[in-house]
């Protein structure tokens, strides 16, 4: 049956996509009584950051943490009655490095790690300490990563560490990334740790999907709407301005509207009248892969796994209950993510085979660990388009938030120089609806009211 497409006069703000992103916005907006509705195409909020349901139990879709410098984070749980709802933990930092666990966690640690001369260590922590001091990115911005590190850190540790880092993080596609990247990565790192060298991070009870919530219920609260199972097919436009949004069976008037899919997804939602003003797109994008398992027992002794041993073909090993509470998904949860090209033929293979493949890695590493034995239930969890990545160069590097009039595009390839994660998306969501408040009055008619709850 073909939906029936009616008009209806809404204006206010329309932001497509229910996730983190689009929901901090939303938030933010309402806040300053600007009347804005959240498209949200699944039956509940939180999109990536959400939850899903595996062998019957709800759990994180992917795996998020907090760390005690996220102070956005921090703020925004302690502002929804959620300040008291965090466990924080203190973790462990392992490598899979030449066949066998290794972990940097403390000093005593750092000058027993396996393949690394005592110089080595020495100019690893010289490394981590420049980076720490090293305040304006954008001298790196246009340097290549490889020999940045060559230069600065040495060739052993860029053979031995470096390299094989990267090379499971983009697939082996690194040579076009600038040395920021590295430099954010590494600040992020040292960031999170305590005096002892561990790192410490927490967890929202309920995970990043209570947090989800919560602003979907303080947006309807202020006199937003939200709006769940609503998929946004299109953006609507007028002379290259955008004008509202289209759904299955409803075309909305809105003043502003504003796309929180990254840059491959939102031009299929756009008007040839629009696309036409789009500069050309500064990134390329990983996909992802990622076996989720709910495991009997701890497989891990880390929270997060660094694989330096390249003959293991996958990303990492990341075990959340060290942070979740077991008792919550009733066993331990396992991930194990491989970012990968976007033309990769794992985006494709048979679960069954991404499976028994990436479980079979985890297995090679972990022998006690025996796939048809200690996994309760798993999934398999793939994006095509998941990380923007910033290439090296002088160039235009992060898209514009307002490409065309009464649009905005904001995803995560606005959160450079950072990396991605939850603390980076929130400052995004804070310099778009900032953005969008400014644009707000020009776009209207009317002053910026907040509407009835009712």
């Amino acid at each position: 049956m073909t939906a029936t497409v009616h008009s209806l006069h809404d204006d206010g703000v329309g932001i497509v996509g229910g996730g983190l992103l689009g929901l901090a916005a939303g938030h933010t907006l309402a806040k300053r009584g600007i009347p804005v509705t959240v498209y949200e195409a699944g039956d509940r909020v939180g999109g990536l950051a959400g939850t899903t349901r595996i062998g019957g139990v709800e759990v994180d879709r992917y795996y998020h943490a907090v760390t005690l410098e996220d102070h956005r984070m921090l703020e925004l749980a302690a502002e929804l009655g959620l300040e008291e709802q965090i466990r924080w933990r203190p973790l462990g930092v392992g490598f899979f490095h030449e066949g066998r666990l290794a972990s940097m966690s403390t000093p005593r640690e750092v000058l027993a790690f396996p393949g690394l001369s005592l110089v080595d260590k020495v100019r690893l922590a010289a490394f981590v300490a420049r980076c720490k001091l090293t305040r304006d990115h954008e001298p790196l911005d246009g340097e290549p990563v490889g020999p940045w590190v060559r230069r600065t850190a040495g060739e052993r540790l860029w053979d031995q560490l470096f390299r094989p880092l990267l090379d499971s993080k983009f697939d082996g596609e690194y040579d076009d990334l600038p040395a920021t990247y590295l430099w954010s990565r590494t600040r992020r790192t040292a960031g999170t740790r305590d005096k002892s060298g561990r790192e410490v991070m927490g967890w929202i009870r309920g995970g990043h999907q209570v947090l989800a919530d919560r602003m979907a219920e303080e947006i309807e609260r202020l006199g937003g709407r939200v709006r769940t199972g609503t998929p946004v097919r299109h953006i609507s436009s007028r002379d290259g301005r955008a004008t509202g949004v289209i759904t299955d069976d409803e075309s909305i008037a809105h003043d502003v509207v504003v796309s929180t899919l990254l840059r491959p997804h939102a031009e299929r939602t756009l008007g040839p009248d629009v696309v036409a003003q789009l500069p050309a797109d500064p990134c390329r994008y990983m996909g992802i892969v990622c076996v989720v398992a709910r495991v009997r027992r701890s497989v891990s002794p880390y929270y997060a796994l660094n694989i330096t041993d390249r003959r293991i073909p996958i990303t990492s090993v990341v075990e959340t209950t060290h942070v979740v509470d077991p008792d919550h998904v009733e066993g331990h949860l396992l991930y194990v993510p491989h970012y990968v090209t976007a033309d990769s033929p794992e985006l494709l293979a048979p679960a069954a085979d991404i499976t028994a493949a990436y479980l079979g890695h985890v297995a090679a590493m972990f022998p006690g660990f025996d796939p048809g034995r200690d996994v309760i239930a798993s999934q398999v969890a793939r994006a095509r388009f998941a990380e923007p990545v910033h290439r090296h160069g002088r160039h235009t590097r992060v898209p514009d938030l307002f490409p065309a009039p009464g649009l905005a595009m904001a995803s995560s390839a606005h959160v450079y120089p950072d990396i991605v994660h939850g603390q980076a998306i929130l400052g995004v969501a804070e310099r778009v609806a900032d953005g969008v408040a400014a644009r707000y009055g020009a776009a209207t008619s009317h002053a910026p009211l907040q509407r009835s709850a009712a």
